[in-house]
């Protein structure tokens, strides 16, 4: 007799059973893996480390079913943990040493730690629980590795809320944490990356503003050799330095007599034209402080937030370049102007823009680069027109000596003839003595005209007979009490036979010294000059001028005679040869030269003789 199964044996009973607790663990593992695509995505569209980490603890534990979820970074400087996102205490910083607390355990020995009760593991540290009044039960800590097995940090779950965390929740948190251990450390290597390029583009934009503030300098060092007056080297000057500084204007002031004289001003190419303030005095403006007390001096209406300073100005004054200035001076930076010891005036930006990216120290250094070059050009000029007056007055002096001289003679004459042409009464003698008087007034026209022709620059050079010895006398007087100081020997052989040279004897001076001086500044001692002077055969005179020295450079041979050539002396201008070269060609010669390394330098100048007779004009 067949039995009939009872309700608890029921196969269809069973069969629901099962299928509900599939579908349980089917929609477990949905939630799961929803809960984990979740996190993917939060992960990968995280830019900031810390943001992506807060982001992800609550999904972690909702994932897990837990009360907490903790995300510690590991800082190997520090040798720390520090909690970057802590699921409800996002106001405190947690930290905890490696090797110390269940976290410090597992970063330091690098495995996972599933306690259920953590009272239990000696590890645990109940003191934040005393402090907060939170239990902690169960607990589950993962370290985060990178696949490559480098430490990030660790994660931290507490408090399972059915009951402690198994096997399964392990496998699933250290998958979770690996996850988060790329994106962090991928975070961190964009951020430094970031950090990387934004420096770099930095240091690319420095880099362009000290190529063009090199540039600027070595413009002024051109400026300067070819300005024709000082208006024209400020004009050019202050007009690139705007430009490169990015200012709306720069400014020189250069005081003159009685500490008054004009600013110049002026902006880029494309902004203000060179300004002229006629009339400031020393102690007016920003400028005229600086010109006065011989130190940099800002005044500025402008505040800078870049924390550099500039927002306090050395002077309370408002800034201002002076009376008839033709803009709005916000923002004046000026520094003194000097040439060695001597003040000249001072330099100024104006109105410097995108101060919030500017340091007031490098303004200053160009400025000072600027000013310094600028002082220089500046002196140089007046020195030029200063000589250039000198000269000519000198040329004017020993030109009016030798014609007063030469008058004397046809003065005299006059003077006797007027004297006896009143007492004479013959006829004959008195015609004859008044053609005497036209013969020295002709003699007179005869040297206005010379003398005119000369200043007008229809000649260059009075070339005369010379007594070689007495020259010789004049160019050692000049040069031997420089040389024996510098322990150099000064030897002269004369060695003309004549002893007669032709040639205009204050400039052949100059031509002399010039190379002797070249020659002993480029000697050590004990060291050697030899001038020798002999006879041409074809007539005239060859000076031939010797040293010891190193030799003259391969590089600048083939332009020695060229306006500012040199060799890198010190006090070197560049323009001794070149005044050699157009005196002797003035005089119709030539100058030439041997050297070699090491051997010394010989100069050759051949001066020709005399077309006629005649010894001098």
């Amino acid at each position: 007799m067949n039995k009939q199964p009872t309700d608890e044996t029921n196969p269809s009973d069973d069969g629901a059973q099962k299928i509900v607790q599939l579908e349980s663990v089917v929609a477990a593992q949905q939630r799961r893996l929803s809960g984990m695509v979740t996190i993917a995505g939060t992960l990968a569209r995280s830019r900031d480390p810390k943001r992506a980490m807060r982001a992800i603890v609550s999904e972690v534990s909702a994932l897990l079913d837990a009360e907490r979820t903790t995300i510690y970074e590991y800082r190997r400087d520090e040798q720390m943990l520090k909690g970057i996102a802590v699921q409800g205490e996002t106001s405190i910083e947690v930290g905890v040493p490696v090797g110390q607390g269940v976290a410090g355990l597992v970063a330091a020995n690098g495995r996972s730690i599933n306690l259920k009760d953590a009272y239990l593991h000696p590890a645990f540290d109940p003191r934040f629980d005393k402090a907060t009044g939170y239990r902690t039960r169960s607990m589950l800590c993962v370290p985060m590795t990178t696949p490559g097995g480098e430490l990030v940090g660790v994660v931290q779950v507490m408090n399972k809320r059915d009951d402690y965390f198994t096997r399964d929740d392990q496998f699933l948190l250290e998958a979770l944490a690996t996850q988060a251990a790329i994106t962090l450390s991928a975070l961190h290597l964009q951020v430094r990356l970031d950090a990387k390029n934004i420096e770099l583009q930095e240091l690319a934009s420095d880099l362009k503003q000290r190529v063009a503030e090199l540039e600027l300098l070595h413009a002024i060092e051109l400026r300067m050799a070819d300005a024709p007056d000082v208006q024209t080297l400020c004009g050019r000057v202050l007009s690139e330095s705007a430009a490169v500084v990015k200012c709306e204007a720069a400014a020189v002031f250069l005081p003159e007599e009685h500490d008054v004289g004009p600013v110049y001003v002026a902006g880029p190419p494309d902004g203000l034209a060179l300004y002229t303030m006629p009339r400031v005095e020393v102690g007016e403006g920003t400028l005229g402080r600086a010109a006065g007390r011989g130190v940099n001096v800002l005044a500025t209406r402008i505040e800078a937030s870049n924390g550099s300073g500039d927002e306090h100005a050395d002077d309370h004054a408002e800034p201002s370049l002076g009376r008839g200035q033709p803009f709005d001076a916000r923002d004046v930076l000026a520094v003194p102007l000097h040439d060695g010891e001597t003040a000249l005036g001072a330099f100024a930006l104006v109105n410097r823009r995108g101060l919030h990216r500017r340091r007031r120290e490098d303004d200053e250094q160009l400025a000072e680069l600027i000013a310094a070059q600028l002082a220089r050009g500046v002196a140089r000029l007046r020195e030029r027109q200063s000589a250039r007056s000198r000269d000519r007055l000198m040329t004017i002096g020993q030109m009016l000596s030798g014609v007063l001289h030469d008058l004397r003679g046809p003065m005299a004459v006059i003077s006797g003839y007027s004297q006896l042409i009143a007492d004479q009464e013959d006829l004959d003698e008195r015609i004859e003595m008044a053609g005497a008087i036209r013969r020295q007034v002709s003699l007179f026209n005869d040297m206005t005209r010379e003398v005119m022709s000369f200043v007008r620059g229809e000649r260059t050079v009075f070339s005369r007979r010379v007594y070689l010895s007495k020259f010789v006398d004049q160019v050692r007087e000049l040069n031997l009490q420089e040389f024996q100081e510098h322990g150099i020997d000064f030897v002269v052989q004369n060695e003309s036979v004549t002893g007669l040279g032709f040639f205009d004897e204050p400039k052949m001076l100059r031509v002399v010294t010039n190379i002797a001086r070249n020659a002993r500044q480029a000697m050590s001692p004990p060291g050697r000059f030899c001038w020798r002077i002999v006879d041409m055969e074809e007539g005239g005179t060859l000076f031939e001028l010797s040293d010891t020295g190193p030799g003259i450079p391969e590089g600048i041979r083939d332009r020695l005679f060229d306006a500012f050539t040199t060799s890198g002396k010190e006090d070197g201008t560049g323009l001794g040869l070149a005044i050699v070269r157009r005196i002797v060609e003035d005089h119709g010669g030539t100058v030439s030269f041997t050297t070699a390394v090491g051997q010394g330098t010989t100069f050759f100048v051949r001066l020709p003789a005399p077309l006629t007779s005649e010894s001098a004009p």
